[in-house]
């Protein structure tokens, strides 16, 4: 009876509508005389409480607007069952609704509502006779109102903000007939989506795609995933803190990454690029809403295609990644990158100690030897998450700026004596109060290392521009994102007057926090990533890339969904005779015989500019550093190596080699 009643009404409002657009139709059935009381804007109002209460999911207040006669043959929790099923199945989390012009309609003949009042009988015509005493009365509810029942369908554009579909719009007609309170909504589950019937329900099929790998331009494959499910690393521990790595997702995930498609038993990036490159490498899951109906075959009524995962295409060059490492082995924490100086590519980004990503994913090598589960520090990439004082491999820095501010000149003499003393309550030392004798030019200063040479040429410069240095190594990049995609990155600290001033409590920046500056002590910190893309700086002179890690990201079809072109975060203005007074002075360091880089760099075939540094940790190790590029002439590489609390080690004798072993590799030879 119901669900011939739905489909007369079906029929009733296609007929209708087909009339409104001026087609041939069958006749309706006839309006019924009379005209409900409420009136038309009535109906408007309901449809607007109905979609309010369905957008808040107060579905008990849905319920209430829904008429006795469809209260009684379903019920509240099967009605408030279809909406919150939808709702979690969608992810619904937006929906507004728009009303149309209501239409009448023509009910089919049903029993009167029992909150609806017998209409008042028809006065009799003057003068005749009054109604038989012997007649029949009126039954007090008549079985079955005699003829169709008057309605209204107020028209709905639904605007829906669904996780798994995105923006849905679905358009619907609100059927009601009027009760003792006004109009009341005829429902159905048919009113969500038709092909629900009278009695249907709604299923979700989810598609997830497999995960694209990470590899090389070369074609060296550094994450794959394997038929039977499992994320491998197939280059083992190679560039593992670059790469990262997979989990599966917790319950406490989930409440983050369900609207995303998540769901128990997925994997999600944890570290690195796996991690980085997440939404890349995973795709998006398809989803499709089915409509089973009680008695019949389920029916698509929304759909979203799966996207599959991309492969992303890196410049790590396997080769040297694995000297870099090689070279890193002994050292418990460190870094080595290295840069093409002209685009920013990244070759290398090596970190200590070593990190197999399969350990976290399979438990063992690919070849089956068990592996332990690696600490939070051989999972952390030092390359752009450690942040380390620069020591003197800031002077060439310092150097620029004495240089634009004019406080120095390729013709200045300077003096390197054992000490300085700035205050009489702090006196500069150089390593061991090593010193050069008379005057020396700044070339040799730098070779030497001269901290009471290149503290003084600071101060010279705070005192005729307070933020001259500081502004230039915002400029190269310090104490700030590189921009590198898809990688965690800390910005370090630049010390400088607005870092300053947000301290608690704030202060002002001063000569001491200059000189400091000068030799990359103090508060300053940061990034391999940081210094090797400022050193390349000085090797093209003057223009400071964006790190590039990924070129591109390409979905199995050959479509590209991510290219990364070469980017340009900044230029340096300096002159190119700046430029290459400030090469010359690195190149002093590795050719004289007093250099800090001389014995590193004896008998390397390709001239290499660079620099030591040796920086105070506060304890009796200090960090050793070397930043270089090579040729220095014509530079094609730039490899920066960080290793952190070196016993009685320094920048040239303990991080050189490191380099010259990187560039050796990459020149063939050396």
């Amino acid at each position: 009876m119901r669900a011939s009643a739905r489909a007369t009404t079906a029929l009733l409002l296609t007929a209708l509508l087909a009339t409104a657009c001026g087609t041939q139709a069958p006749s309706p059935t006839p309006y019924p005389s009379g005209a409900p009381a409420a009136s038309p804007d009535e109906a408007v109002r309901v449809a607007q409480q109905f979609t309010t209460a369905w957008a808040s999911g107060d579905y008990r207040g849905m319920w209430r607007l829904v008429a006795p006669a469809d209260r009684a043959a379903g019920s509240r929790k099967a009605f408030s069952d279809l909406y919150s099923s939808f709702h979690d199945l969608v992810g619904l989390t937006d929906l507004t609704a728009t009303a149309g012009q209501p239409l009448r309609i023509a009910l089919p003949p049903e029993p009167r509502p029992p909150d609806l009042p017998a209409p008042s009988p028809t006065p009799a015509p003057s003068g005749s006779a009054s109604p038989s005493a012997t007649s029949s009365p009126a039954p007090a509810s008549a079985p079955v109102l005699p003829g169709p029942v008057a309605g209204i369908s107020v028209p709905l554009d639904l605007s829906l903000t669904t996780d798994a579909f995105g923006a849905v719009e679905m358009q619907r007609q609100l059927p009601m007939t009027e009760g003792a309170d006004g109009w009341q909504i005829r429902w159905s589950p048919e009113l969500l989506f038709p092909e629900l019937g009278d009695a249907g329900r709604l299923e979700m099929k989810r598609s997830l795609p497999k995960r694209g790998e990470i590899v090389s331009a070369s074609g060296d494959v550094f994450a794959r995933t394997r038929k039977d499910g499992a994320r491998v690393y197939p280059q083992e521990s190679l560039a593992g803190q670059t790469i990262g790595y997979v989990s599966e997702v917790s319950a406490e995930d989930l409440d983050k990454l369900y609207a995303k498609g998540y769901r128990s038993g997925d994997v999600v990036g944890r570290s690195g690029l796996e991690r980085g490159a997440e939404d890349l490498l995973r795709g998006q899951p398809g989803f499709t809403l089915r409509a089973v109906p009680a008695d019949g075959d389920p029916t698509v009524v929304l759909e979203k295609e799966m996207v599959p995962g991309a492969n992303v295409t890196i410049t790590l060059r396997s080769d040297l990644q694995a000297t870099a490492e090689a070279g890193l082995r002994a050292h418990p924490n460190g870094a080595t990158v290295a840069l093409d100086p002209d685009n920013g590519d990244v070759w290398v980004m090596a970190s200590a100690p070593a990190f197999n990503p399969n350990a976290m994913t399979i438990g063992t090598t690919l070849d089956g030897r068990p592996l332990d589960t690696p600490s939070p520090a051989a999972r952390r990439n030092n390359a752009t998450l450690g942040t380390y004082p620069a020591g003197s491999s800031f002077k060439p820095f310092t150097l620029a700026a004495a240089l634009k501010t004019g406080v120095a000149s390729p013709s200045s003499r300077v003096s390197c004596p054992p000490t300085w003393p700035f205050t009489p309550d702090f006196t500069a030392h150089n390593y061991k109060d090593h010193h050069l004798p008379g005057l020396v030019t700044l070339l040799q200063a730098m070779a030497f290392s001269c901290n009471t040479t290149y503290m003084p040429l600071a101060y010279e410069i705070y005192q005729k521009d307070r933020t001259a240095l500081t502004d230039l190594l915002a400029d190269f990049g310090f104490g700030a994102f590189t921009g590198i995609k898809h990688l965690s990155e800390d910005s370090g600290v630049l010390p400088d007057e607005a870092y300053l001033a947000k301290l608690d409590p704030p202060r002002r920046y001063n000569g001491f926090d200059q000189i400091q500056m000068a030799i990359g002590q103090g508060s300053f910190t940061g990034t391999p990533l940081q210094l090797a893309n400022a050193y390349a700086v000085f090797a093209n002179h003057g223009t400071r890339w964006v790190p590039r890690l990924v070129t591109k990201a390409t979905l199995p079809d050959g479509t590209v969904v991510e290219r990364n072109r070469p980017e340009k975060a900044a230029t340096i203005k300096l002159s190119k005779a700046d430029f290459n007074y400030i090469t010359d002075a690195l190149r002093a360091v590795v050719t004289l015989p007093y250099g800090t880089g001389y014995p590193a760099f004896a008998g390397f075939g390709v001239p290499v500019a660079g620099k030591s540094g040796t920086a105070e940790t506060g304890t009796p190790d200090p960090h050793a550093l070397f930043p270089a590029f090579a040729p220095a002439g014509d530079p094609r590489i730039v490899v920066t190596t960080v290793l952190a609390y070196v016993p009685l080690g320094t920048g040239g004798d303990r991080a050189a080699p490191l380099v010259r072993q990187v560039m050796a590799r990459f020149f063939g030879g050396g």
